[in-house]
């Protein structure tokens, strides 16, 4: 009896999860919030296992394994959380430095520890920005991009990177960008894999000086499938646009926000 309801409850759980993945797929992003998201998928969640342990009334380790099982085949999830250690230059209204004019231009290096981040600032700051945007395959600076974008680099190393590759690709500024963070563990309950993870940022002009540096916390959550990458870049825009906003990076002409 309990083998029977256990299929029973696998098949539904999997079919409801199915229909869950296919509901957040076509979320409205447009009008959606990344919290209110997240609250509607903890919902559904908790309906589902609820429904799971009606079913099986009482079969509490087929309940656990079948959950198991179905939350392993749903999809990697990113979460966001404030920016810490914010810091912005300030600009000398009475001076008339390059490094305090209007920017126009950033080359987005690659993202040392995390590829896929680097494509998702590419693609902020193409469609919330009015920046030209740049994206080097290589640098081929004297000091080496890795160096510049490690944890052991200071502001000399991405001093000197930002003057050669500005000069290269003829942009006002560079954007340096490093992930770091710890090993991924079992999440609560045992349910897939999580980790803390961490975006640096740098945002240097072509004369060497830091204009932006921050640091964006976030959990990556490991599934068997892949994130819905265009939920992530809402999600990761929108946070960003809101910190722009806060620290008046765009009255400040460091990223210039795109009049919709």
């Amino acid at each position: 009896m309990c083998e029977a309801r256990f299929s029973q409850a696998l098949l539904l759980l999997k079919h409801l999860f199915m229909t869950l993945d296919s509901i957040t797929e076509t979320f409205d992003l447009a009008t959606a919030r990344a919290g209110s998201r997240r609250d509607w998928v903890r919902v559904m969640t908790l309906s589902l296992v609820v429904t799971g342990s009606f079913l099986l009334q009482g079969c509490l380790a087929g309940a656990w394994v079948a959950l198991v099982a179905v939350d392993t085949m749903s999809s990697s999830s990113i979460t966001f959380w404030p920016f810490e250690q914010s810091w912005v230059a300030q600009q000398d209204q009475s001076s008339d430095d390059i490094h305090n004019s209007k920017v126009t231009s950033v080359a987005v290096l690659p993202v040392e520890g995390d590829p896929e981040m680097g494509a998702r600032l590419v693609t902020l700051l193409q469609q919330e920005t009015t920046l030209r945007v740049e994206v080097p395959s290589t640098v081929t600076a004297g000091i080496s991009a890795a160096d510049a974008r490690s944890a052991k680099a200071d502001d000399a190393d991405r001093s000197a990177l930002a003057k050669e590759v500005t000069r290269d690709l003829g942009v006002d500024t560079i954007l340096v960008s490093r992930v770091a963070g710890s090993p991924s563990h079992p999440s609560d309950w045992g349910w897939k894999a999580e980790g803390s993870r961490r975006l640096y940022l740098y945002l240097v002009n072509h004369d060497g000086h830091l204009l932006w540096k921050d640091e964006l916390p976030f959990t990556l959550v490991i599934g068997s499938t892949a994130p819905l990458e265009s939920s992530v870049q809402f999600d990761l825009s929108h946070h960003v646009m809101q910190h722009v906003k806060e620290l008046h990076l765009d009255e400040l002409g460091y990223l210039p926000k795109r009049i919709s």
